[in-house]
């Protein structure tokens, strides 16, 4: 009689765990990125808006460069409560591809700080770590679930600094110290 709703409730605690458990290592990833720009620290990749701001400085974007990337799954989330309105068939797809472009540019500014390909860096980020599929596809025989990420931790974990001729929190990266200086 209790069996199904334990196993659901089971269920629900492992996927709990499992999101968790995801999101703290994304977040991690997030700050070793930010750490390379001297950008936030852990603790505060973790906040869920204030990461992607703290993704903008290392981009070198403005911070309301956000909303595009924020805005299209509240969207998404107020059309899938709503019932069927007649600009639903416009309005998802469009929040969709906002969303899309918005991660693109975001990524490949980081990418293009750090010296590698504006687009390449961009499309590969947003499409393998960015936008995750419900279903598996199989990518050179590999499930893209394999795949994802892979780009992201590139970004985290290889050894690229930025570039010397971005501006730098502000200032120019010849204006610091020698002290300070990241030897590039």
């Amino acid at each position: 009689m209790f069996a199904p709703f334990l196993l659901a409730m089971l269920t629900l605690i492992v996927a709990y765990v499992f999101f968790l458990i995801a999101y703290i290592f994304i977040a991690y990833l997030f700050s070793r990125i930010g750490n390379k720009f001297r950008v936030g620290s852990f603790i505060e990749f973790l906040i869920p808006v204030y990461n992607v701001m703290l993704l903008c400085d290392c981009a070198n974007v403005s911070r309301w460069f956000t909303v595009g990337i924020v805005a299209p799954g509240f969207v998404a989330g107020v059309m899938n409560s709503l019932p069927r309105l007649p600009f639903t068939p416009i309005l998802f797809p469009t929040s969709a591809f906002v969303a899309l472009v918005a991660s693109v540019y975001l990524w490949g500014s980081i990418a293009k700080r750090l010296g590698k390909n504006f687009w390449v860096w961009g499309i590969l980020t947003t499409l393998l770590a960015g936008f995750p599929v419900g279903e598996t596809f199989w990518v050179w025989g590999i499930p893209t679930a394999v795949l994802m990420g892979i780009p992201l931790l590139i970004l985290a974990f290889d050894n690229s600094m930025p570039r010397s001729d971005f501006v730098y929190q502000n200032h120019n990266v010849d204006d610091i110290n020698s002290s300070e200086t990241i030897n590039l």
